[in-house]
């Protein structure tokens, strides 16, 4: 017998849980709904910042290709900042990014193709002779800048440069459109032609170039010469672009380098003057014919004849830090240099009218002096304050603060060494603190081959010339050379020492404006 009523009675009595499940369905829903809604939140977060991040590194490459528009002009024309020109373009293939690259003048001025220099380039400090661009990128509505900073490349990175190593062919009345030609094809033209070009002149074994060199030319090597500075760090560079040569005597030159060796550089061209400066003189520190110039810490004691009735004078140093002197138009200038018979009573009275300076003393702020016919050393040239090494011996260490000295002359820049009567002779073991370009001309010493030994010509700058120039014999004449490298000269330049060398611009340094 069965007995099935109580079972049932109980099943009819049981809760239902339809509506439980319900509340569960919908619970799981909602969590589900809401951990959906979040991951699409934080996708799309993403999506949005990957975006953005992308824009901003758009804005940033389009602004890096402005600066890089604008190096490409300065390499196409080194001029083309004078122009005040901005540069607008759109990216190829980057429809949605673009760029605008404009100058920025000095404080306080805006950018004038009348007054390129005085608007445009720092003049002092350690953006001496640099000009600054400003080039936006943009990308959707992102955009970021850059400022770039450019600076001249050539001469002032090195020591020691020639265009020409071998004697200016003026000095002994030869062709300088024939001889103005580098070693092999003078060589050339002397075995074809019979074409006499001057003398070779030799780095001997005794003489050192303390820092990065560079010649275009090739260089006669004899003995144990030193290029470069030992552990030096960066490395130095020595650039001899055509190689060396002895000429049949011994040869074991020391090559502080990263290769132990020369190598080759970029071709450097000197300019033809200095005369571009005169636009930049203040008033009351241009002169005319010979000058004579003591350096007195922040003041200079001039002498000349048109100056203050040729009372030797003290002025201060001039504010822009350029002093110019030009030669006279009545009478002209005709005096042409000799190297031998130099410094005699006749060959002065003939320099009178022209713009030749006479040089000596020491200096405590930035300086440059530029003369459109010759400057003439007549005694070590130093910071104020500062005790040169023993002679021979290497400049120890940087000189102090940012007074550089830029010494510039159209034709010559000269050791002065009379050879007249009286036992008279240039300065034994002189140090010349300074940077120093012969543009059209030489660097060199007069008469270098009278009296005995002077020692060492000490310089602590650069030297810069179109061709090379004699400072001594082997005979034991005149100057060994000690030449040792400024390193503020890459950075404190001397004032509107600009434009040395028709080699361009090169990107000095980038940051962004603001620290964006």
């Amino acid at each position: 017998m069965l007995v099935t009523a109580p079972i049932n009675r109980l099943a009819r009595h049981a809760p239902a849980e339809g509506g439980f499940t319900m509340i569960i369905a919908l619970g799981v829903m909602l969590v589900t709904s809401l951990l959906l809604l979040a991951a699409f939140t934080a996708a799309n977060g993403d999506v949005h910042l990957a975006h953005e991040d992308l824009t901003q590194k758009q804005a940033y490459f389009a602004a890096q290709a402005g600066v890089q528009a604008y190096e490409y002009q300065l390499q196409k024309n080194p001029d083309f900042w004078q122009t005040c020109e901005s540069l607008n373009a759109t990216l190829p293939q980057e429809a949605s990014s673009r760029y605008e690259v404009k100058l920025l003048p000095v404080k306080g001025s805006a950018c004038s193709t009348s007054a390129p220099f005085e608007t445009v380039i720092e003049s002092s400090g350690r953006a001496a002779n640099t000009f600054r661009v400003e080039s936006t990128g943009y990308a959707g509505k992102d955009e970021r800048s850059i400022i770039a900073n450019f600076q001249v490349k050539g001469f002032l990175d090195y020591v020691y440069f020639t265009h020409f190593e071998e004697e200016d062919p003026s000095l002994n009345n030869l062709s300088l459109e024939k001889c103005s030609v580098y070693h092999q094809e003078r060589e050339e033209k002397h075995a074809k032609e019979g074409l006499n070009c001057g003398s070779n002149i030799e780095f001997a074994p005794a003489d050192s170039v303390k820092g990065p060199m560079h010649t275009d030319d090739a260089a006669l090597v004899c003995g144990e010469t030193t290029f470069g500075r030992k552990e030096h760090v960066p490395i130095d560079t020595v650039q001899i672009n055509k190689g060396t040569y002895t000429n049949g005597c011994g040869s074991n030159p020391k090559f502080y380098t990263k290769t132990g060796n020369w190598e080759v550089g970029e071709e450097l061209i000197p300019p033809e003057s200095d005369t571009s400066l005169k636009a930049y003189v203040e008033s009351g520190y241009e002169f005319e014919g010979v000058t004579t110039l003591t350096l007195e810490g922040n003041k200079v004691t001039v002498t000349n004849a048109h100056y203050n009735g040729g009372k030797a004078t003290q002025i201060a140093l001039p504010k822009n830090g350029l002093i110019w002197v030009h030669s006279s138009a009545t009478p002209a200038c005709e005096y042409h240099y000799e190297q031998e018979p130099a410094d005699t009573a006749g060959e002065i009275a003939k320099e009178v009218p022209c713009g030749t300076v006479y040089l000596k003393g020491n200096y405590s702020e930035a300086l440059t002096i530029g003369a459109e016919k010759e400057i003439v050393i007549k005694g070590s040239i130093t910071p104020t304050g500062v005790t040169p090494p023993k002679t021979g011996e290497s400049a120890t260490g940087t000189p102090p603060g940012t007074a550089t000295l830029g010494l510039i002359a159209s034709e010559f820049i000269r050791m002065y060494n009379p050879c007249g009567g009286g036992g008279a002779e240039g300065p034994k073991d002189p140090w010349i603190y300074a940077a120093i370009l012969s543009t059209a001309h030489s660097f060199l010493v007069d008469n270098f081959a009278c009296h005995g030994s002077l020692g060492y010509l000490n310089i602590d700058g650069a030297i810069a010339q179109n061709f090379r120039g004699i400072v001594g014999t082997t005979g034991n004449t005149g100057y060994l050379k000690n030449y040792n490298y400024d390193e503020r000269l890459a950075t404190d330049e001397p004032p509107y020492f600009l434009a040395p060398l028709k080699a361009g611009w090169k990107i000095g340094r980038e940051t962004a404006p603001g620290g964006g």
